[in-house]
């Protein structure tokens, strides 16, 4: 019986030694982690090349200190690649038109008026000829507009027609609930892409 338990006490010691170091680095480990800093430092043993995780304080004399950082340094820029090619700018055409139909300014658009409050508006603008065309029609908002009853305000939509570059634009007034289709002058405007 003295025999095993001299046994247990002597082969308790490394056990019980080898529980302290793991403790003890896995504490370390947690206490670099959480560090703030961007390096890391061992003490690495002279003569077995040992590893020793250092938070604090100074290698011993038989180790020597070894420091290198988390994240190492930038490295060369690589080469410049070749530019792309130019994509083409969008081009924008616009008018101000009267309520005659014809265009007070404005590029690369023609207006025909058709009807009362009906204009046919063709973009006329090479560059457009096969982009995506979606304008913004406005009138002026002045409430009641020139000549109206109180009330009254004026209206504007555009209407897509088979053409792309052709649309069919409308104006009017709205009284109490009710459109009555009237010449307005009218602003429009298209970014083709």
């Amino acid at each position: 019986m003295t025999n095993l338990l001299a046994h247990v006490r002597r082969s308790a010691i490394p056990y019980l030694a080898l529980f302290l170091v793991l403790a003890v680095g896995l504490g370390g480990g947690y206490a670099l982690a959480a560090s703030k800093t961007k390096s890391i430092t061992v003490c690495a043993d002279k003569q077995t090349g040992i590893l020793h995780l250092k938070t604090h304080g100074r290698c011993k004399r038989s180790q020597t200190r070894v420091t290198w950082n988390q994240q190492g340094s930038q490295g060369v820029p690589g080469v410049q690649g070749p530019a792309g090619q130019a994509g083409a700018p969008a081009v924008s055409v616009w008018a101000n038109v009267t309520n005659a139909g014809s265009v007070l300014a404005g590029q690369g658009i023609s207006v025909q008026h058709i009807s009362a409050g009906t204009y046919k508006v063709t973009i006329t603008s090479p560059a457009c000829a096969h982009g995506s065309n979606a304008p913004v029609v406005s009138v002026s908002d002045a409430n009641p507009p020139n000549g109206e009853a109180s009330g009254s305000f004026p209206v504007s939509w555009y209407e897509a027609t088979a053409a792309n570059e052709a649309f069919m634009v409308f104006t009017g007034v709205v009284v109490s609930g009710n459109f009555t289709a009237t010449d307005h002058t009218f602003d429009i405007m298209d970014t083709c892409m």
